[in-house]
C-alpha cells in the first residue's frame, strides 16, 4: 500500500480528497435543487430547467472570454479562487427565498466552476508522467466516487427534513477543501505568464471543437440523469427518492471498485477502441432508463452508463492531455470541457421539453440516437487525429 501511496504525487492525494469533498456536494446539488425548483415552480419543468441552465451557460460564456487566465495565473490561485466562489453561491442558496436569488447564486456558482475542473486536470498534467495520466485520472474519479457514495442518501434525508441545512453542508465540504488548499495546494506552473512559446492556431480550435462535438451525445446523456431523471422517476414510479438514491449508491460502487482496474486493463488497447466501446455501453444504458419500469432493469442500466462512462471518460482525457501543447493545457481542458457546460445549459431544457411532449421513452430514445450518430463521427475524427499528430511529432523530432 505505501509503495502504490509513493507512485504519485502529493498534488494527487491533495486533489483525490478534494474530489472527494466537490463530489459529495455535486451529486447533490443539481438532482435536489431541480426537485426543490420543480416544486416550488408549480411542476413547471420548462421553467425550472431554464434556471438551472445559467450555471452551465455562464460556464461557457466565461470559458470563452476568459479561459485563457487558466495558464496565465497558475494553478492553485485559480482553483482557490474557483473554490472561495462556490463556497458563497451554495451557503447563499440556503438564505435564497425568491426565483431570482437562485437565478443570482446559480451565475456565482457558473463563475467559480468554470475553472476549477480545467486547472486541476492541467495540473496533473504538469506533475504526472503521460503514461500514468490515465490511471491518474481515473484514480481522482475513485475519490470523487467515494465522495458521492452517501450524497444521494444524505441529500434525500436532508431534502425532507430541512433544505436550509442541505445547502450550508453543502458549503461547508467546499469550504473545508478550500482552506486545506491554501495551506497545502503547490503551484505546479511557476511559468505561467501572458506569454507563451506556441500561440494556438485555427486548426488547434478546430481539433478541439470537433472532438468536443463528438463528446456533446455523452454529456446529454449526463445531463439528462441530473436534472430529468429523477423527474422521470416521480412521474412514473412510487418511492422515487428510494429509486434515485439505490441506483446513484450502486453507480458509485461501481466506480469506486472498477474504474482504477478498468482504465488500467484497457491502457494496453487501441485508444479508439476502448472509447467507441464506452460509447456502446452508453447507448445500451440508454435504452435500459427508457424502457424498463422496475428496479432490475435500472440498475443494469445504471451498470451499463457506468462502465460506459470509466471506459470514455478517463482515456478522453489522457488524449486531451496529449494533444495540448505545455504552455497551453489549462486553456485545452477548459475548451474541450465546454461540451458539458453546452449540454448542461441547454440539455435539462431539450430533453425537459421532449420528456414533457413524449415521455421518457421518447427523451431516452432520442439520447440513444444521438449517441449512435456520435460514436461513428469521434472514433473517425480521433484515428484522423492520431495519424497526423504522429507525422507532425515525426517531422519535427
Amino acid at each position: 500500500m505505501k509503495s502504490y501511496l509513493m507512485k504519485f504525487p502529493q498534488v494527487v492525494w491533495i486533489q483525490a480528497v478534494g474530489h472527494a469533498l466537490t463530489s459529495f456536494v455535486s451529486i447533490i446539488l443539481l438532482p435536489f435543487l431541480t426537485l426543490y425548483l420543480y416544486d416550488q415552480l408549480s411542476e413547471n419543468i420548462v421553467l425550472t430547467t431554464l434556471i438551472v441552465g445559467v450555471q452551465p451557460f455562464t460556464e461557457i460564456l466565461f470559458t470563452i472570454l476568459f479561459g485563457g487566465w487558466i495558464d496565465r495565473l497558475g494553478r492553485r490561485p485559480v482553483m482557490l479562487g474557483s473554490l472561495l466562489f462556490q463556497v458563497i453561491a451554495i451557503g447563499g442558496f440556503a438564505f435564497a427565498s425568491h426565483v431570482w436569488l437562485f437565478v443570482l447564486f446559480t451565475f456565482i456558482n457558473g463563475v467559480g466552476r468554470f475553472v476549477y475542473i480545467p486547472a486541476a486536470r492541467a495540473q496533473i498534467a504538469d506533475t504526472v508522467s503521460q503514461n500514468k495520466q490515465a490511471e491518474t485520472f481515473a484514480l481522482l474519479s475513485t475519490a470523487s466516487s467515494i465522495g458521492a457514495l452517501g450524497g444521494p442518501a444524505i441529500g434525500a434525508f436532508l431534502f425532507k427534513v430541512n433544505q436550509e441545512i442541505l445547502f450550508i453542508t453543502m458549503a461547508t465540504f467546499i469550504l473545508i477543501y478550500l482552506l486545506a488548499g491554501l495551506k497545502l495546494l503547490p503551484e505546479s506552473n511557476p511559468r505561467a505568464s501572458a506569454t507563451s512559446s506556441y500561440n494556438l492556431k485555427s486548426r488547434d480550435y478546430k481539433m478541439l471543437g470537433w472532438l468536443m462535438i463528438g463528446m456533446l451525445p455523452i454529456s446529454l446523456f449526463h445531463a439528462q440523469m441530473e436534472t430529468n431523471w429523477p423527474v422521470f422517476l416521480k412521474e412514473t414510479v412510487t418511492n422515487y427518492l428510494v429509486v434515485f438514491s439505490v441506483l446513484e449508491t450502486i453507480g458509485t460502487i461501481v466506480f469506486i471498485l472498477f474504474e482504477v482496474i478498468l482504465v488500467n486493463r484497457t491502457s494496453q488497447f487501441s485508444r479508439f477502441r476502448v472509447i467507441q466501446t464506452g460509447y456502446i455501453l452508453y447507448a445500451l444504458s440508454s435504452l435500459g432508463f427508457g424502457f424498463f419500469n422496475h428496479i432490475v432493469g435500472f440498475i443494469v442500466s445504471q451498470v451499463l452508463f457506468c462502465l460506459g462512462a470509466i471506459l470514455t471518460l478517463n482515456h478522453i482525457q489522457t488524449f486531451i492531455s496529449t494533444l495540448a501543447p505545455e504552455d497551453h493545457k489549462g486553456r485545452y481542458f477548459a475548451l474541450f470541457g465546454l461540451h458539458w457546460d453546452i449540454s448542461r445549459s441547454v440539455g435539462p431544457f431539450l430533453g425537459g421539453t421532449v420528456l414533457a411532449g413524449i415521455g421518457g421513452e421518447g427523451l431516452y430514445v432520442t439520447v440513444f440516437l444521438l449517441i449512435v450518430l456520435g460514436v461513428g463521427s469521434q472514433i473517425r475524427l480521433i484515428r484522423s487525429i492520431e495519424s497526423k499528430e504522429k507525422i507532425r511529432l515525426d517531422v519535427t523530432s
